[in-house]
Formats: C-alpha cells, structure tokens, sequence
C-alpha cells in the first residue's frame, strides 16, 4: 500500500490534544475539509504544495463521521470534538473550504465557527471544478494557474480578457455610458466658459484712436 511521503508548510498539529497550548492565528492557512475520496484527496494535497494546508479528511454516516488529519507523515485519528474546539491545532487557519454538498458534508463537521469565521463550501467534486472554485476562494497566483493545468491537463481561459479588452474602448463622453446622476453645477474654482456667456452680456469692441506723433525732420545728408 502507498503511503503519501512529503511534507508541506502547513498550521502546526498537535498529537496531545488534552494538553495543547491555546492556538494562535495563522491568517494565511486554510483548513481543507475534504471526503475521503482519491480524486478528493490528490487535489486536496496538491493544495498543500502550493499554500499552507491544514488537511482533515471525513467519512462515514452524517451523523457519526469519521475524522482524521494529516500531520506531514500519516493520517491521525481526530475526534469529533476536538475538531469542533480546535484543540488538535498549535495555530488556527484563517480560513476553511469544505469540500463537499449538503447531503454529503455532516453538520457537524461545519461547526468550527468559533475559531474560524471565515468559510466557504464547494459542493462540486469533479478535479477541474475543485481547482477552479479553490483557486477563486485562495490567492491563487497565475504560477499556481499554470501549475495546476499542467498537472491535470487543463486548459487556461482568461475570463476577464473581455471585459479588459472593453475596459480599452470605454470613455465617459459616450453617449451610452450609464450615467445615473445628473453632471454637477458649475465648480466655483473655473471661471465661466465663454460660450456658457450670453452675447448681450459682453460690451462690443471700441475703436482705438491713436493720436498724431511728433514728427523730426533730419537734414538731408
């Protein structure tokens, strides 16, 4: 049997739980809460070679599931309570994904508001939607995008090429634009524009006289 043999920067695990130090926050891991599945897990660990990764892996009946977390070397028994308070852990991640639907995923797993208030749920399980909706929820960065379509074959769509591309054409004196408020009055601190003035308003134009000079005569040479 294969055993998965790697070690990632993930949130400490502690494996005496009765006797664990009050967690601190570690803002930039997230909890990986995920069904003990293959194609699940191998997204999941894949996750953890690019972010820091605290991975919990769940099965069974609703009602009684089965917990387990990865501590870098092998699966360890985690129990469902000491899930919920977060004892298991040295420093709590500031973020959680559960993978799974609502018919799949046990309430009880979902119960970890108190330490971490930040979640999202992915009910789809299929490896390019996990990779899509985890990437939209983590910092993926566009060597994270590359890395994972090379790993599963996927293609790369830019999905805001479009709307940047239209972003190169827009202007606000389109006719078109969706302006709701109307333009502002005059701004005190520009004089008025000229043609804002009414001609009756303007005094016409005067001649000006100029008066005779002095003239000198020079001898002729």
């Amino acid at each position: 049997m294969k055993k998965w043999i790697w070690i990632w920067a993930v949130a400490a695990v502690v494996l005496g739980s009765a006797a664990a130090t009050p967690a601190a926050a570690q803002a930039d891991a997230v909890l990986l809460v995920a069904p003990a599945r293959f194609a699940v897990m191998q997204v999941a660990f894949d996750v953890a070679r690019r972010y820091p990764t605290v991975l919990v892996s769940y099965q069974g009946s609703p009602t009684e599931p089965v917990l387990h977390v990865w501590n870098g070397y092998e699966w360890m028994p985690l129990s469902l309570g000491d899930y919920q308070s977060g004892a298991f852990l040295q420093s709590y991640p500031g973020r959680t994904i559960f993978l799974g639907d609502d018919a799949l995923l046990p309430s009880g797993v979902r119960s970890i508001g108190a330490w971490c208030d930040e979640s999202t749920q992915i009910p789809v399980l299929e490896k390019h939607a996990l990779v899509n909706a985890i990437g939209s929820y983590l910092p993926f960065t566009p060597s994270d995008w590359r890395w994972f379509a090379g790993r599963y074959n996927l293609t790369l769509t830019n999905l805001k090429a479009e709307e940047a591309e239209a972003a190169k054409h827009e202007t606000w004196y389109a006719e078109t634009a969706p302006v709701k408020d109307p333009a502002p009055a005059f701004f005190k601190y520009f004089t008025r524009s000229r043609r804002n003035t009414a001609a009756a308003d303007t005094a016409p134009l005067q001649p000006v006289e100029v008066a005779p000079g002095d003239v000198v005569e020079t001898p002729a040479p």
